[in-house]
């Protein structure tokens, strides 16, 4: 029997197994790619070649796991986690990006499994504070999250790091980002409503609205304005307005050389070969406001901005690095029995900031919190 398997060991899922397995717990990894199997067995883990997906596979692993960790691509994963709670996990930590992260309810709760979904940075943790700062309030009216992965220093409008699936990256640029705006939903486009932001202590940037409020549209009804905002560094958003004009974003297949193939894919080929794999910047800022107590306007803020030399990290960015850790908490709360039969939110670990924010600290990560009383 393993403490925890992790069941992906890509950018994330790699970073996850090593954490687990640092705090000692018996970890095994299942992969469906043999060279990352291979890979894994090299970074000394018991490692299986096999797609979780299919029911024989998954029974195995919900008879080996106490927990499992998925860490795939959103559309793999939505049929991984199904199978694995089907054939019995009693709980699973999803860091991957499904597009309707309460798909899992039914199947859970008529399975009695525990189901953490979004438990990453972004969301994640940004969600754990949004949360945690409209507790603190008697009247939060709005939350608004800033995050972004980017290079550590801007050599042009791209300034990325491949520090995650660069497809997954691209299909941000082009779904619609849901929002809430003076109380109502809303649907916003990443590339023509963007806009541009200075997020304090860390500079000017271009803000595109994205899809990472997820789950909190509903379990945070409080605030009338509700956005997440990728960052991009200064004419990023620019270059993306020329992409699309282009039909560099479309998905749409063209035969070239007799060969059908989308821009799109095109496109992120071409970025997976040429994006850096190292050498990022994090930068995350939440703020929420409103009332506080006394009646008197309030915000309440969280922020860091953080490099991959900052964190002392030689072959792993940032970015992969964070978003690990945190499916590594939850991974770890799991196992403690957190959570209850069904979907749990991350926002849900709110009453629990203090202990995530302790643990990041121990790696690395320091997060500032400001009250601002601005009455």
């Amino acid at each position: 029997m393993f403490d925890a398997c992790v069941v992906g060991y890509g950018r994330i899922g790699r970073v996850t197994a090593r954490l687990l397995s640092a705090r000692g717990l018996r970890v095994r990894v299942y992969e469906a790619s043999r060279r990352r199997v291979v890979e894994a067995r090299g970074d000394g883990f018991d490692a299986v070649l096999s797609d979780v997906s299919s029911e024989r596979a998954a029974r195995e692993a919900a008879e080996a796991c106490g927990v499992v960790a998925t860490a795939l691509p959103g559309l793999v994963a939505v049929e991984a986690v199904k199978s694995l709670v089907e054939a019995g996990a009693s709980a699973v930590v999803d860091v991957s990006y499904v597009p309707d992260p309460w798909v899992f309810r039914g199947v859970a709760e008529r399975h009695g499994a525990r189901v953490v979904v979004d438990a990453g940075l972004a969301p994640g943790l940004s969600s754990v504070l949004v949360a945690a700062s409209a507790a603190r309030l008697r009247e939060p009216r709005d939350a608004y999250i800033y995050v972004g992965g980017i290079a550590a220093e801007q050599r042009d409008p791209l300034g990325l790091v491949a520090s995650w699936n660069v497809e997954d990256l691209l299909e941000e640029y082009t779904r619609p980002a849901r929002a809430r705006l003076g109380g109502s939903p809303v649907e916003l486009d990443p590339v023509a409503d963007a806009t541009q932001v200075e997020v304090p202590g860390a500079g000017v940037f271009d803000a595109l609205p994205t899809d990472g409020l997820r789950t909190l549209l509903d379990t945070l009804p409080g605030p009338r304005n509700m956005v997440e905002y990728t960052l991009r560094y200064p004419g990023h958003a620019g270059l993306l307005r020329t992409l699309r004009q282009l039909g560099l974003l479309s998905e749409r297949s063209y035969v070239a050389e007799g060969c059908a193939l989308s821009p799109r894919s095109l496109l992120a080929r071409l970025l997976e070969e040429r994006l850096p794999r190292t050498g990022d910047r994090v930068v995350l800022y939440t703020v929420a406001r409103g009332l506080d107590e006394a009646g008197e306007e309030a915000s309440v803020e969280y922020f860091f901005d953080v490099t991959q030399a900052d964190l002392g990290l030689e072959d792993t960015a940032a970015l992969s690095y964070l978003t690990g850790a945190v499916h590594a908490w939850y991974t770890l709360q799991a196992l403690r029995g957190w959570g209850r039969p069904g979907v749990n939110p991350p926002e849900a670990a709110a009453p629990m900031l203090h202990e995530l924010l302790g643990y990041l600290r121990g790696l690395g990560l320091h997060v500032s919190r400001r009250i601002c009383r601005t009455s």
